[in-house]
């Protein structure tokens, strides 16, 4: 009966793309998706060494990609990966709800995990302290009245980097969000009710991302597993991304 359930179990994790390769969970297939329309400018908030960033890069040819990762160690990797690509701009500072520092638990062995979260990895981290914005005084400080696409996956906290933006939200100038919910979310507390709720309260549909469709939907008590890993909010204005991200799959 216990062989039975861990096969059953990874059947339903297949089923529910528990999957954090962007390569097969979906995330290429959105960029390539959106690469159809006018895309002009991105932000990838938790960009890491920048494999995220060259992606949407490709997809985007024409468009101004912003890339922040807080960490400065890991900072001057994604400089080097992201070096001489047109229109990317590196920036090294995180995205929060307000302007300040943090202090981070930074894995050197795994930076891809730092975060804010005592999350229990079992991993040695070390503590550092790095500085923080949101995204609304950004895009005043820089001019920029439009995010095409924005991006978050910054460990957990992915919440306050969205209230960091809610100024633009509120005014429908962020078309398309992608997110990141799973475990974290349990320390945390924002659950992904609070996520549909809060896109849904400003004009937005709430998908899973899965390899070959976005899942838009009403929530249910159900969804919450936090297996994640990704979800997608686009503006329910723009109905030729909902039916080209929901439809894809047909």
């Amino acid at each position: 009966m216990q062989l039975l359930a861990n096969r059953c179990s990874g059947f339903l994790a297949a089923y529910r793309n528990a999957d954090y390769d962007f390569g097969s969970n979906g995330e290429l297939f959105v960029l390539r998706t959106l690469s159809r329309f006018p895309i002009q400018t991105v932000f990838d908030a938790g960009a890491n060494i920048g494999d995220w960033t060259r992606a949407a890069a490709d997809a985007f040819p024409q468009a101004q990609i912003y890339s922040f990762e807080i960490c400065r160690n890991t900072f001057a990797q994604l400089e080097r990966h992201t070096a001489g690509l047109a229109g990317v701009h590196p920036v090294q500072t995180g995205l929060s709800d307000r302007d300040g520092t943090v202090k981070l638990h930074y894995y050197a062995e795994h930076p891809v995990l730092t975060t804010v979260l005592d999350y229990p990895h079992g991993f040695e981290s070390t503590e550092i302290t790095e500085p923080v914005t949101t995204g609304d005084r950004f895009c005043a400080a820089n001019g920029i009245s439009h995010i095409d696409l924005l991006k978050v996956d910054v460990e957990g906290m992915d919440h306050l980097v969205l209230q960091g933006f809610d100024g633009l939200l509120q005014a429908g100038a962020v078309d398309v969000v992608q997110f990141e919910y799973g475990q974290g979310n349990i320390l945390t507390k924002f659950l992904l009710y609070d996520f549909c709720r809060f896109f849904e309260d400003r004009g937005y549909a709430v998908g899973k991302i899965y390899p070959n469709y976005v899942d838009f939907r009403a929530y249910a008590m159900t969804d919450e597993d936090f297996i994640g890993p990704n979800f997608l909010a686009c503006r329910q204005a723009k109905p030729e991304y909902l039916e080209a991200l929901a439809n894809a799959r047909r």
